[in-house]
């Protein structure tokens, strides 16, 4: 997960994408097509009302994957160089991008709203979270722990 480049250290926290975009396309198709055969026979034994609700089904179902789709390129990174700790968030239409001098840059692993611990990385008294939906609880203790040694490290 930490890549190093020329000024420094790089760490970037993304979903894992096993889905092609074609692969969307062709799962929505495959689940369409059972869900079609399944209406079109329970409407011609006599449960016309299915195909309504096999619709709506399909309009939820396309719905979750369209909302899949567009956050496919999410991520988190962490830039730390010479003198700079740089954490850019990207989700969707959303970019935010936060920059701590890195001799005040404190890593903290702490409880966060939904109960699990978060990573912090902040200085006077402003604070960022890192890799709360990318990162799986057991490994953010690993990495606070990387990050505070990175910062340590000049």
């Amino acid at each position: 997960m930490t890549v190093s480049d020329a000024n420094g250290k790089l760490l970037v926290a993304k979903p894992s994408n096993s889905l092609s975009p074609i692969g969307y396309v062709w799962l929505f198709m495959s689940i369409a097509a059972i869900n079609a055969t399944a209406a079109v026979g329970f409407a011609l034994a006599g449960a016309w009302l299915v195909l309504p609700f096999a619709g709506l089904e399909l309009l939820a179902f396309g719905s979750a994957l369209v909302i899949t789709y567009l956050h496919h390129d999410d991520y988190e990174s962490i830039a730390i160089t010479d003198d700079v700790v740089v954490i850019q968030k990207h989700s969707y239409k959303n970019f935010e991008k936060f920059t701590f001098q890195r001799y005040w840059a404190k890593v903290t692993l702490r409880q966060a709203l939904d109960g699990a611990n978060a990573i912090f990385i902040g200085s006077h008294g402003k604070e960022v979270e890192f890799g709360s939906r990318f990162i799986i609880k057991e490994e953010r203790a690993i990495i606070a722990e990387q990050l505070k040694q990175q910062l340590k490290i000049i």
